[in-house]
């Protein structure tokens, strides 16, 4: 469907799910073990923002969101406030619509350019499953039977091809592109696709996990499972409301 999303309904819902794991994102947080909370925080941000200001768009929303974050004193926020404060441009005078919602995603969490090389096998060595699986998943293809229904269908592969895409910068390949995912991303989400597959998740969540892993604030464990829980409920509340 192609009508607008309401913004503020959308990161409501997208603000409880955070809510409803904050203690499990406190425990991934192996450091301060309270990463649960600080996500938590920079959401609920957004939301407020976003019920206060019903007359701006979605690009104006994160930019003003953004500047509130920047006076916060946590990493997440202050990592959230960068990516926004770049990822705006690109979401700016775009509606918010199902089509639109990966473009939200890439504004949010940004891309991982500029961010120090995850550990990872060379290009020609990575194996087949990697890269190529995740680009599989994310067509909507070799979904696994033993999906668990806890995880749901996040939009399925429309919805995460569309992330890819957008997240890519509309198909750049260049691991020093300024916009979107490069090869050393992609190369690096195909990696974490493969663990995550042979972890045992379906096809859907490892392309998930592998997808936040490459975000600009995906670059730690913690941060990483935020993200994928946030790309998650974005898509699934996205999916309720256009079906309505």
């Amino acid at each position: 469907m192609s009508n607008q999303l309401d913004i503020s309904q959308l990161f409501e819902l997208v603000t409880q799910t955070l809510g409803q794991k904050r203690e499990e994102l406190n425990a991934a947080d192996k450091y301060n073990h309270d990463h649960g909370d600080h996500v938590l925080e920079v959401f609920e941000l957004i939301t407020q923002v976003a019920k206060e200001n019903p007359h701006l768009e979605a690009a104006e929303i994160l930019e003003r969101a953004s500047e509130l974050l920047r006076q916060k004193q946590t990493g997440t926020a202050q990592a959230y406030a960068q990516t926004m404060a770049e990822g705006a441009k690109n979401l700016r005078g775009k509606p918010l619509t199902q089509q639109t919602i990966p473009l939200l995603m890439q504004a949010l969490l940004g891309s991982a350019q500029g961010a120090a090389p995850a550990q990872q096998a060379p290009a020609q060595s990575q194996p087949a499953g990697g890269l190529g699986g995740l680009l599989g998943a994310l067509m909507g293809g070799g979904q696994s039977s033993a999906q668990p229904a806890s995880s749901g269908n996040p939009g399925g592969g429309d919805l995460l091809g569309g992330l890819l895409g957008a997240l890519a910068g509309g198909g750049s390949s260049q691991g020093n592109s300024s916009n979107g995912i490069g090869l050393d991303d992609l190369m690096r989400a195909g990696s974490a696709f493969l663990q995550a597959s042979q972890g045992g998740k379906s096809s859907t969540e490892a392309a998930l996990s592998a997808l936040a892993a490459a975000t600009g604030v995906g670059q730690t464990p913690h941060r990483a499972e935020s993200a994928k829980v946030v790309m998650q409920a974005l898509m699934q509340a996205a999916q309720m409301m256009g079906n309505k």
